[in-house]
């Protein structure tokens, strides 16, 4: 065959089609069948329940009590906007690790999030989480036996370590404006005003609730012309560890772009610092009660895993060996190290990382291969956080075939 004639199969619809279908065999099939994880040398990792379809929500929260008790969420179907067709049931792992129960079920959740489950500040019997009951959102705490201990008129987004308090935002402006976070049960809700709507504190031994911080605080505070016209929220507040402080995204919508801004506040709404801003700032967290990890860029120096120290403007870049793609951050227990993940990339393999901070090394602890069908607001982010002890971390993953939430024992690693 001479050459004219290669060239003529090689620019034909045909030929092209055949090289695409080959990339995707090999990309997303072959991947998918023969090597769906790959974990590090000496590395165990078991599903929690390799039975059903489930998950816990965000990262840097632990569903595991200092007992060894892991609290988690179940559901039959993984439908966008799940919780539309679906209660999801609340499951508890007995410390005995051979005991399921159904303690309760919630019909307000979403894929990235849950439903804010979690065991109540450093209480190993008490948990809470948010639900849906006569045409309002709510925050219930239960014991381990499902137990309704109270209730709250109001979701709860963030709480204290000391179990006293907690920090809100409106989940139906989430809906509208990032519904990957938001909540779905009520419709056609119009939102409130921003001099009324933004962050709130709830005191949960009183249930008093009051707002802190309002969105119009927010653009007041060196309001710039990209908010023009823009439409404003809040998002992934957390609060420090001696709940004295804590921080969250602001972010603006606008005929100029999606901007963003990371703050840090008074657990009463004052002293507002902004530590970046505008360009991008994803997911943070504290690693103390003064510093804070951020995956961000800081003035065009190209986007990584930077350390802020609170109200100031040191901000360090943390290494080069870190990948310079988003991640989810959570510190151990000791502070010594952080583990933090990738999104899927183009073979769909998301990554797991251990970082030592005292040494600047990283462990890659494995890839995990996502299903295609696992996109926009079904996705699976790995979301890793840590066991109490630090010995473990649980993270979600579709390379099993379905959603599930896995366990990885850190322990011959981390000692």
């Amino acid at each position: 065959m001479n050459i004219n004639m290669k060239n003529k199969i090689r620019d034909t619809l045909f030929f092209n089609m055949a090289i695409y279908l080959l990339y995707i065999i090999k990309r997303y099939i072959l991947n998918a069948y023969i090597k769906p994880l790959k974990l590090a040398y000496n590395i165990h990792c078991v599903s929690v329940d390799n039975k059903n379809i489930n998950f816990f929500g965000y990262y840097n929260l632990s569903p595991e009590n200092n007992n060894g008790d892991v609290i988690y969420l179940e559901v039959n179907d993984e439908l966008i906007r799940g919780s539309k067709q679906e209660k999801s049931k609340i499951m508890l792992i007995n410390d005995n690790k051979n005991y399921f129960s159904i303690i309760n079920t919630t019909h307000s959740w979403n894929w990235q999030q849950g439903c804010m489950l979690k065991w109540l500040g450093n209480s190993d019997n008490h948990i809470i989480y948010n639900d849906f009951e006569n045409n309002q959102y709510v925050s219930k705490i239960i014991n381990k036996k499902g137990e309704l201990i109270r209730k709250y008129s109001s979701a709860i987004y963030s709480v204290s370590k000391s179990g006293k308090f907690a920090l809100t935002l409106s989940f139906e402006r989430l809906a509208k404006l990032r519904p990957d976070y938001g909540y779905f049960n009520h419709k056609n809700v119009d939102l409130l005003p921003d001099n009324k709507d933004g962050i709130w504190y709830i005191d949960l031994e009183s249930g008093e609730k009051h707002l802190i911080v309002t969105l119009e605080k927010l653009k007041n505070l060196k309001f710039v012309n990209s908010m023009v016209k823009a439409v404003h929220k809040v998002n992934h507040i957390d609060i420090n560890p001696s709940s004295t402080r804590f921080m969250f995204l602001h972010r603006w919508i606008g005929p100029n772009g999606r901007f963003m801004r990371l703050i840090t506040a008074d657990i009463d709404g004052s002293n507002l610092y902004i530590l970046n801003g505008d360009k991008m700032t994803s997911h943070c967290c504290w690693i103390n009660d003064e510093e804070i990890i951020s995956f961000c860029n800081i003035d065009d120096e190209g986007n990584g895993y930077y350390k802020f120290r609170n109200n100031t403007n040191r901000v360090n870049f943390l290494s080069k060996k870190l990948p310079s793609v988003d991640g989810h951050p959570s510190i151990s227990p000791n502070g010594e190290w952080m583990i933090t993940d990738t999104y899927p990339d183009r073979a769909r393999m998301s990554w797991l990382l251990l970082y030592n901070f005292k040494e600047n090394k990283v462990i890659k602890l494995g890839r995990f291969y996502q299903p295609l069908r696992y996109k926009k607001e079904i996705r699976i982010d790995l979301h890793p956080k840590w066991s109490p002890d630090g010995k473990s971390i649980y993270f979600e993953s579709g390379h099993s075939g379905k959603r599930q939430l896995n366990k990885m024992d850190l322990s011959n690693i981390i000692k």
